[in-house]
């Protein structure tokens, strides 16, 4: 193998690493009303469960309400908490952490997801009250 031939398969080799510790390395960063530690008042209640699931997965909460919903990380790997159709994001919650999320609930189904992990979603049903 010619020193060329070498050095190429090095460099190959250092960015199939770097590119492969970036893929697992869940980080995201926070957006939106959000802030880490538990809520200072009433919330909704949700865990990031082991399994990569969100426990419960539906939660209905008022539509047109400013609502908290405090997310408490009780699985061994780290989560976070998105509903990106309202541009909210907790960043990264590491194992046994808690983040909260504040926002206005839509009426309606709006989704929930964990960006690390594919399929770990929920639902946040935006129910009005008057129906109640």
């Amino acid at each position: 193998m010619s020193v060329r031939s070498t050095i190429l398969a090095r460099v190959v080799a250092v960015t199939a690493l770097g590119v492969a510790l970036t893929a697992c390395s869940n980080s995201s960063d926070p957006v939106g009303n959000v802030d880490a530690g538990p809520a200072t008042g009433n919330a909704a209640k949700i865990e990031a469960a082991d399994g990569n699931r969100f426990t419960p997965a539906t939660l209905e909460l008022p539509a047109g309400e400013e609502v908290t919903i405090e997310i408490t990380n009780t699985d061994d790997a780290a989560h976070d908490f998105a509903i990106e159709a309202a541009d909210l994001n907790t960043g990264t919650i590491e194992a046994g952490a808690v983040a909260t999320a504040t926002f206005t609930v839509p009426e309606g189904t709006t989704k929930f997801v964990c960006t690390f992990h594919r399929g770990m979603t929920g639902t946040i049903q935006g129910v009005d009250q008057a129906e109640g």
